[in-house]
């Protein structure tokens, strides 16, 4: 017997593993997963348990009691099978996230369910009821109210007694799914026993709750909003306050809920509607330009691309005068990535220019300087794309003939065709023109046109050598080789790629461009140079008044000098840690910053505005610093302006600073009686540390000019009044620079010699020398804020602040010997801006107070960096001329400045939200200031967030400049944040960041490159960041397809690529 059973244990043994063996390989071949196989079990009777069965009569008599069996009796069940159920389908499983204790929920497993967006998605889809306390509840509590206790628990007159019925409840309620007497119904009632759900009636009381109180007051106010534009028609702002607040109707209820695709449809139609309606009452320009902005931004909403494009076009032409609505039309058109072609893009600013020009004439003589200020902004937009679109010849071209034509044009009158005529020859006779070696100009050529001298011929640089293995890199070296041997026109005799049509620009080329300025009024030829220094991306002229240039400056598309800004500076300006750790607050101290949003004025362009070599890792800048030297040397010879030639001291000093001195004497040969050149030079000497020279120069000017300002203010005559008023800069720039040099006794005695007109050596403070003094300085003031020269004013204001600053009593500030008293000081700074408050409107007051709150910026940096001061006064004051100018860099830097001593982020992050960064005050230097504060004091996410909310808003979504930070900061990261697995991640978000840039700014030639550059190589050492050979093939190919200046063809390399390949001998890239 015992042997049969061996064999027989042996066969089950064999059977299982063979069992076992079969199951493992059908699950290894199916993916999908089988029911568990359970195997029959049969239950034999212990040999050692006296009984199988237990019979028990009697029971528990507990179970009576307490109606149940004890828990505890109960032995615990597991399930078994993976979440099958026995006679179930094999498709279905018990799901573990939505089964309770007393419910089972089954769910088909095959079927891929949808994760929701975010947590609190299902529960915004339900919509809460109202909850009210049961009137029963209110009887028993108001015995309550006398009681010195408040009960926890509600108390209830009778207990209760404990019956059937309730025992019934009872277990109705604690019911498990599995009770015979099936699932309990639901009350409908919540399970606090004290509330109750209120009804409809209830919700229309006073009982309804918030809820009910905010649908009927918002309710309320679009009835009211309705009545208002039905009654007054003409009120745009009733208007678009009924237009906004159908956003908050579609919410009404529920702040927290998330607006459908089709709810944000239909409200935009809705919207729409609205604004066609508000357009047809619509009288001033100001209103329609409101309007119909709010019009195209619901239009993106539902319209198709072809529809926004002809309602753009359409918008343009109905409304010439209007270069708002031109220039949205215009961003629309070049941001588009679907439908962005170089040259129909090209098209719309030629006819833009065609359309301005053919109405200028039917425009009255005072409304025609608008529209020729229109046509420069035109230009300088036309330039900057065409250069940036990697056409750097015609956009210097262009440039020539604005110049040649508005500077040096012959002064013979002619009739227009005889003189396109004669600058046509000019052209094509290829002599120097402007910006050029030997350059004598248009009207030289004209009277000496036998007698020219041709320059001489120019070899380019050719580098097209190209590596198969690193293709994209190797382009991109030999692209920028081309690219800055491209910086000005070829002539036809010069040595050229010969398949390059692009190099040499012929007058047929430039002809449509050529635009003849007025000689009336002369304020349309510093724009134009202002314009051609934007161009150049330079700062505009340092003048008092600076409406048109600010407003050109503030332009996102024309502010984007980090685009052309070599990689190496941007990664040294923004990520260097050791950068970041020396945040300098010396003067001017928000030039830390490296594009601040200021006014120029003489310390800044004498600073470090003009410094740009750097930027660009020498002279490889769009334009070449010699050729803007030319440009601005033979701009005076032909144009004098005082303010000019102090730009073209302040640009040579940075740039040329070997023949500055010479330049500069030169200079002031010519123009002897100039005083803003006399206070350049002497700017120039004290930056050398040549401070002797520098106060002679200062003290002979100041001398010259004496004269005119010893008599009385009203007795002068025009010429010698203006004359005194530019004494003003001389006494304000050498008491400043005293003042910096800690030399206050010097400072003092040069503010005290304003009254006289003339240096004092020996003049000593007195009482009624400081009187005199106060008085001259006040009086003055007064007088040209009457007079509206609120530039000088300023000046008058600054000096009679600094005289306040080093005379004035100790006050409760602290303060030590090399301070002044900063209290009174500020009393003065106080006193202007509410006089500039009360006399100008909003637009006329902002260039007076920038130069203003820069004035107070320097006088605040230099009391803070020479002693100690409290934290709380300058949080004070910069907060109040915050709110005035919410994007004034100055006092943005200075302001995180004194924040940053008490390590307190979230003020700074509050303001820039709230305030800075707001949509009517956003720009794109408090954009780029905003992420420069993050890189300093915040982490790898924040900086993200920082970059996010940048190129998402209006300002920056089509800034290439910023794309372009983004996408370095992404490849190389920044050492001075915190956060390691955020710096990986975002260095693999690189090619996301480049194709979104790209789309964004189709444009921008320098975007293709850096990332053929930066992602070209295959990636990073773990091949985070790389992109595919046929992604940068693809890419390098859509410039084509946009029409982009390629100077380097690569598909003949591709199929030398392909065909080794194929062959075998090439049988693997670096990209791939």
């Amino acid at each position: 017997m015992s042997a049969p059973k061996a064999t027989s244990r042996g066969s089950d043994e064999k059977g299982e593993r063979r069992r076992h063996h079969k199951r493992h390989r059908s699950r290894s071949k199916e993916r999908v997963p089988e029911p568990p196989q359970i195997e029959p079990t049969r239950a034999s009777p212990s040999t050692n348990s006296p009984e199988i069965f237990i019979i028990d009569r009697k029971g528990d008599v507990k179970n009576l009691v307490y109606g149940s069996v004890h828990r505890y009796s109960v032995p615990p069940f597991y399930r078994y099978g993976s979440g099958y159920v026995l006679g179930a389908s094999l498709d279905v499983k018990i799901d573990r996230n939505q089964s309770e204790d007393k419910g089972v929920v089954l769910s088909n497993w095959r079927i891929p369910r949808l994760r929701e967006k975010y947590v609190f998605s299902r529960i915004e889809r339900e919509r809460p009821r109202l909850l009210k306390i049961r009137p029963e509840v209110l009887s028993d509590t108001s015995s309550a109210i006398d009681s010195d206790f408040i009960a926890l628990q509600n108390p209830r007159g009778r207990k209760r007694k404990r019956g059937a019925e309730d025992e019934s409840s009872d277990d109705g309620e604690k019911r498990d799914y599995r009770s015979i007497y099936g699932k309990p119904k639901d009350s409908g009632q919540p399970l606090d026993e004290d509330l109750q759900y209120a009804t409809e009636s209830d919700s229309s009381g006073s009982d309804a709750g918030r809820a009910i109180k905010t649908d009927s007051s918002l309710r309320q106010r679009n009835v009211e909003l309705s009545r208002k534009v039905d009654q007054f028609p003409q009120d745009i702002t009733a208007w678009l306050e009924l237009i906004d607040h159908q956003d908050v109707l579609m919410k009404v209820g529920d702040d927290r809920r998330r607006l459908t695709s089709a709810e944000i449809r239909s409200t935009a139609d809705i919207k729409i509607h609205m604004y066609e309606k508000a357009l047809e009452k619509a009288q001033s320009l100001e209103d329609k330009e409101r309007l119909l902005l709010g019009l195209m931004a619901e239009g993106t909403k539902i319209w198709e691309v072809k529809v926004q494009s002809d309602r753009w076009e359409k918008i343009s032409k109905e409304n010439i005068d209007s270069l708002l609505l031109w220039t949205s039309y215009l961003n629309f058109k070049q941001s588009t990535f679907t439908t962005f072609r170089y040259d129909e893009v090209r098209e719309v600013y030629l006819k833009r220019i065609r359309l301005l020009l053919g109405s200028v004439e039917g425009f009255a003589e005072n409304a025609r300087e608008a529209l020729y200020q229109q046509l420069i902004y035109v230009m300088l937009r036309l330039t900057l794309f065409i250069r940036e679109a990697g056409y750097t010849e015609l956009a210097v071209a262009i440039w020539q003939g604005l110049l040649e034509m508005n500077f040096n044009a012959p002064k013979e009158a002619m009739m227009k065709s005889a003189l396109i005529d004669s600058f046509k020859d000019f052209w094509e006779s290829e002599v120097s023109r402007i910006g050029e070696a030997g350059s004598l100009g248009w009207n030289h050529y004209v009277k000496n046109s036998i007698d020219v001298e041709i320059p001489d011929t120019l070899t380019d640089e050719v580098d097209d050598s190209l590596i198969n293995a690193d293709i994209f890199r190797t382009w991109s070296a030999a692209e920028r080789i081309r690219m800055k041997c491209s910086q000005t026109p070829a002539r036809t005799m010069d040595e050229v790629v010969e398949d390059d049509p692009y190099r040499v620009i012929m007058f047929s080329d430039i002809e449509d461009f050529l635009i003849q300025l007025p000689p009336n009024p002369k304020g349309l030829r510093r724009s134009c140079v202002d314009a051609f220094l934007l161009f150049c991306r330079l700062p505009p002229i340092a003048t008092l008044d600076l409406e048109i240039a600010q407003k050109w400056v503030n332009d996102p598309l024309v502010r984007d000098e980090l685009l052309e800004c070599s990689s190496a500076w941007i990664t040294n300006e923004y990520f260097s840690k050791s950068r970041n750790a020396d945040s300098d607050i010396g003067p001017p101290s928000y030039l830390h910053n490296p594009f601040p949003n200021c006014v120029g004025t003489p310390e800044l362009l004498f600073g470090k505005a003009l410094a740009g070599n750097a930027r660009y890792g020498g002279d490889n800048g769009p334009i070449s610093t010699t050729w803007i030297l030319n440009t601005l040397k033979q701009l005076i010879q032909a144009h004098f302006t005082e303010d000019l030639a102090e730009y073209y001291l302040a640009f040579s000093y940075h740039h040329s600073p070997t023949t500055i001195k010479k330049i500069a004497k030169d200079l002031l040969k010519q123009h002897p009686s100039s005083l803003r050149l006399y206070n350049a030079y002497a700017m120039i000497e004290w930056s050398r540390g040549n401070r002797d020279i520098a106060n002679g120069v200062f003290s002979a000017a100041l001398a010259m000019s004496s004269g005119s300002s010893s008599s009385s203010t009203v007795n002068k005559s025009d010429k010698e009044q203006e004359k005194s008023n530019d004494a003003i800069v001389l006494w304000h720039n050498r008491s400043w620079l005293s003042l910096e040099a800690t030399d206050n006794a010097s400072a003092l005695q040069h503010l005290l010699s304003i009254a006289d007109g003339k240096p004092d050596p020996s003049i000593a403070l007195t009482p009624t020398i400081l009187l005199r003094a106060k008085q001259h300085l006040s009086s003055t003031r007064d007088y040209l804020s009457s007079a509206g020269d609120f530039g000088r004013a300023v000046l008058y204001t600054e000096c009679l602040a600094l005289l306040t600053y080093l005379t004035s009593p100790a006050t409760t500030e602290p303060q030590s010997p090399t301070q002044g008293s900063i209290l009174p000081a500020l009393e003065i700074y106080h006193s202007i801006t509410t006089t500039l408050l009360s006399r100008l409107t909003k637009a006329q007051r902002h260039t007076p107070l920038s130069h203003l709150t820069q004035s107070l910026t320097r006088l605040l940096t230099h009391h803070t960096s020479h002693g100690p001061y409290r934290p709380s006064l300058l949080r004070t004051t910069l907060s109040q001329y915050l709110s005035l100018l919410p994007s004034s860099t100055p006092l943005l830097h200075l302001y995180t400045h004194t924040e940053a001593h008490v390590k307190i982020s979230n003020r700074i992050r509050t303001l820039l939200s709230t305030s800075t960064l707001s949509p009517e005050n956003d720009c794109l230097s408090s954009r780029l200031f905003s992420i420069k504060y993050e890189l300093e004091n915040g982490t790898v996410h924040s900086v993200r967030a920082a970059f996010e909310h940048a190129v998402e808003s209006p300002v920056g979504r089509a800034s290439a400049g910023l794309w372009k930070l983004y996408l370095l900061f992404c490849v190389y990261g920044n050492p001075g944040v915190s956060g390691g697995s955020g710096e990986k991640e975002m260095r693999a978000r690189a090619k996301d960041v480049w194709f979104r840039g790209l789309r964004a700014c189709p444009w921008a030639k320098e975007l293709y490159v850096l990332g053929f550059q930066e992602l070209g190589g295959g990636g990073a050492e773990d091949g985070s960041r790389g992109v595919s050979y046929e992604e940068l093939r693809g890419t390098w190919r859509v410039m084509g397809e946009k029409e982009l200046r390629v100077h380097v063809d690569l598909e003949d390399a591709f199929e030398e690529i392909g065909e080794l390949e194929r062959s075998g001998k090439q049988r693997r890239l670096a990209y791939k």
